[in-house]
């Protein structure tokens, strides 16, 4: 622990995970889950401030996403990726991510907790994605 909020970020596509956690690993300390149960059972584990949940997941597997969520006793927020499908279930807290870039998304799951929106913009990106995934390798 890092003294970063914790988040999880849940989708199939590995690539999709590594280039997020790229973007958001500045302000938070990042988790990956590649599937739905791999996800619960982090959530199980840990306590998280926020839950990131990619369009990879179906409809399905999000729904049963976010009543696990909201049946735990100290449920974090969720921050549903959307590509114009719409996510059902989501609670008062939780949001969806329509459309912007990495600066945008970084802001976006700052805000949702409590970063202050001048700290949100020291964690974002300030490079082109793909120059920073060639750094990193």
């Amino acid at each position: 622990m890092n003294g970063k909020p914790e988040l999880l970020c849940a989708g199939h596509d590995p690539v999709l995970n590594r280039t997020r956690r790229l973007i958001l690993e500045k302000c938070f300390d990042v988790k990956l889950a590649h599937s739905v149960p791999e996800a619960m059972e982090l959530l199980t584990g840990q306590r998280f401030d926020l839950v990131l949940l990619c369009y990879s997941l179906t409809d399905d597997e999000i729904r049963a996403t976010v009543q696990f969520i909201h049946s735990l006793p100290s449920p974090p927020k969720i921050l549903a990726l959307a590509e114009e499908r719409e996510r059902l279930q989501l609670g008062r807290g939780d949001a969806e991510f329509l459309s912007g870039g990495p600066a945008e998304l970084v802001k976006k799951a700052a805000a949702m907790v409590g970063i202050p929106s001048n700290g949100a913009a020291r964690c974002a990106p300030d490079e082109p994605l793909q120059e920073q995934q060639q750094k990193t390798g």
